[in-house]
């Protein structure tokens, strides 16, 4: 005897099977607290800091200070929330489809495929220090004359390569990593 699926249960069967990948955000933040460009200064300085990826973060506020520093962060220089450049990362195609392609390729495009394909988002590690970017600006000088062989994912490669250039001119103008 077949077991039938109610139309409820169905519905989440599909929905287990159809999770969309997480897609990869990367930013390079401006440096205009560093060099008193701001609009106007923090409204607590003393709570304001640096985070490893480069941008402002606060310490022990108070819900009334975070809620400042929020209002602040928004319109504190000519940069909206402080981001220089960035946004989400690839166009149509899971990073993971394009990692597993490029993994073959490991040894001449060994930043690349680790830590921007291979990257796990929000984690102690996922930004790129200036040293790493400096490495990846010559990986994606190689980057330039590699291709795939399936369409697809040379064109997502290609994708990847201008998003990933403009983000490194960025860190490298402004001496900022790349934050992921």
């Amino acid at each position: 005897m077949k077991s039938r699926l109610l139309p409820n249960e169905l519905s989440k069967k599909k929905k287990s099977n159809n999770l969309a990948p997480m897609r990869l955000h990367a930013y390079v933040f401006c440096d205009c607290l560093e060099q008193g460009r701001l609009k106007r200064p923090p409204p607590n300085p003393e709570i304001v800091g640096f985070l490893r990826n480069g941008d402002l973060g606060y310490f022990r506020a108070s819900p009334e200070q975070h809620a400042a520093f929020v209002a602040w962060r928004r319109h504190a220089c000519r940069h909206p929330e402080g981001v220089v450049t960035g946004g989400q990362l690839g166009h149509r195609l899971p990073r993971q489809v394009l990692h597993r392609a490029m993994s073959p390729h490991s040894r001449a495009f060994p930043l690349f495929i680790r830590k921007v394909l291979g990257c796990k988002p929000h984690t102690r590690y996922s930004h790129l220090t200036l040293k790493q970017v400096e490495k990846l600006q010559v990986e994606l000088v190689r980057l330039k004359n590699f291709h795939l062989a399936d369409r697809k994912t040379e064109r997502e490669l290609r994708c990847y390569y201008g998003q990933m250039r403009q983000l490194v001119r960025a860190a490298l103008k402004f001496h900022k990593p790349i934050a992921m």
